[in-house]
């Protein structure tokens, strides 16, 4: 009896072309939060302002840093880093904290419900286990259910501290309020350690400061 072969038979292709399609579109999404502004920032009166983009590299990085010893799974702390801010592709950066003036013109439930109109359409859009996955490290870290969502909720204000600060030494401006809205909210062990760390150094920096400036005024006697 003749046996069937599969020779000459052509290979399936690995990827579809609508499923290479919805990556090429989820990509250039991704892409706009390269031109996303902070908008606190630029209300700030910042020069060069970082970009959504930036602020979520630099947490993915400090999720990097994360492990064990902080009792959580660096792997999934990156990831929520990376999807956390997604939805501002679509929506922009909406400010509902810090001082009124600074602030949109909208509730944070509002903003909340915004942001999940626009990731949940992201993710519908690109489909598969990728697009579920990041659906369900968004709403955790929302909700702030989890170790890891506790710890990314901290780490998203923590890099905010840290940026104000990096802006105030290089630009020689002050930005209090990004220090005043932050002021004992942190609810790990880690980020309340960095966070002090920070504003101990910013102290120290503005002490220096400011006995420079005094060293410079003429002398009146």
């Amino acid at each position: 009896m003749a046996e069937s072969s599969t020779v000459g038979s052509a290979p399936s292709a690995p990827d579809d072309p609508p499923r290479i399609t919805k990556i090429l579109d989820f990509m250039r999404v991704v892409g706009k939060l390269k031109e996303v502004k902070r908008t606190g920032w630029v209300r700030s009166g910042v020069r060069g302002a970082e970009s959504v983009a930036d602020h979520m590299y630099r947490m993915a990085m400090m999720g990097f840093a994360l492990g064990a010893a902080d009792g959580v799974d660096s792997t999934k702390c990156i990831k929520m880093a990376l999807v956390h801010d997604l939805a501002e592709s679509l929506i922009g950066d909406l400010v509902t904290e810090g001082e009124s003036h600074r602030q949109d013109k909208i509730t944070r439930e509002e903003k909340i419900r915004l942001e999940r109109e626009a990731l949940h359409g992201i993710c519908d859009r690109l489909g598969g286990d990728a697009g579920e996955e990041i659906r369900s490290l968004w709403e955790e870290f929302e909700t702030g259910d989890g170790v890891e969502a506790r710890h990314l909720r901290d780490l998203d204000k923590f890099e905010m501290v840290l940026q104000a600060s990096d802006y105030e030494e290089a630009q020689s401006m002050a930005l209090p309020d990004f220090f005043r809205s932050t002021a004992g909210k942190f609810t790990t062990a880690v980020f309340k350690a960095l966070d002090a760390e920070v504003r101990q150094r910013r102290e120290r920096r503005q002490r220096d400061e400011s006995e420079a400036q005094a060293t410079k005024r003429p002398r009146t006697d």
